[in-house]
């Protein structure tokens, strides 16, 4: 089950997410909108790259 927040609507007016994002513009959207936003988690695809660059500490999920 996944815990959703309250959605920061203002900031997912000012901040859109092109459908054709490089995985990179990806990865900066999320980070920033998880700083700004509560609406939903990073998704498991990003979290997996962000470890992957070494950018994140590998969690007990990432390791199983």
């Amino acid at each position: 089950m996944t815990v959703m927040g309250k959605i920061n609507k203002q900031w997912h007016e000012a901040h859109k997410l092109a459908r054709n994002a490089t995985l990179d513009e990806r990865i900066d959207w999320h980070v920033k909108h998880a700083a700004n936003c509560a609406c939903r988690p990073i998704p498991r695809s990003i979290l997996d790259e962000l470890e992957r660059r070494g950018l994140l500490e590998p969690s007990a999920l990432s390791l199983r």
